[in-house]
């Protein structure tokens, strides 16, 4: 009898829920790329998202790449998010280092024009060891890289550099002159701080995220 109660009860409280539409932000196509059920726009808001990069480019080599959305609003029975990141799994990048080759892992936040703080975490594999005067000279020359990029575009159009494809090239060729890179990739992008003025919280990192219950 008391089972019966508890399985009513909690069929009455999927009734109270509305699913919710999740949408990517303008700047990636304004996709839907998710449904989840609560009982009203306050609980949707804060959310977060994991969705393969290959859905927003196009590019299914990158298969081992996830954005990762927070949803800012909703009007009516859609949420609009943001891009707050991005990740490549650690089985990919174990893959990419192997014996006799050194890996060369790059931190650094870069600010965008419009005032967006990221870290953006970069790994580099050569084909043997380095020099310690080589291997600062590389470091410094993606740093300068990112520095210069981030310092060119606005938010949004760097998010959509660094999960693209021009962005291998274009750190590969930046570092030619100082050791001819074999494997780079941009393994880990956050957002740290946004721009003064856009009402929105930066995310925790330590928070985890909240899976939706039905992915497109």
């Amino acid at each position: 009898m008391a089972s019966d109660r508890s399985q009513r009860k909690s069929k009455d409280k999927w009734k109270e829920k509305s699913w919710f539409t999740i949408v990517s932000p303008g700047y990636l196509g304004e996709k839907e790329i998710a449904v989840s059920p609560s009982y009203d726009e306050n609980g949707m808001i804060g959310r977060k998202i994991e969705v393969p990069v290959s859905d927003f480019t196009g590019n299914f080599k990158k298969a081992n790449s996830k954005v990762l959305f927070k949803i800012i609003s909703c009007q009516g029975k859609k949420c609009q998010t943001m891009f707050i990141g991005h990740s490549v799994s650690d089985d990919f990048i174990k893959r990419m280092v192997r014996r006799r080759k050194e890996r060369i892992d790059i931190v650094r936040n870069a600010t965008t024009k419009d005032g967006y703080t990221m870290s953006v975490k970069t790994v580099i594999v050569t084909d043997g060891k380095l020099t310690n005067t080589k291997r600062v000279a590389i470091r410094r020359t993606i740093e300068q890289f990112l520095d210069q990029k981030s310092k060119d575009m606005g938010y949004e159009d760097f998010t959509r550099y660094l999960i693209g494809d021009d962005v291998y090239n274009d750190m590969v060729g930046a570092t030619r002159d100082v050791y001819p890179i074999r494997k780079l990739e941009v393994r880990k992008s956050r957002l740290l701080e946004v721009s003064s003025g856009v009402e929105t919280t930066v995310p925790d990192s330590s928070t985890e995220e909240t899976p939706p219950e039905q992915v497109s």
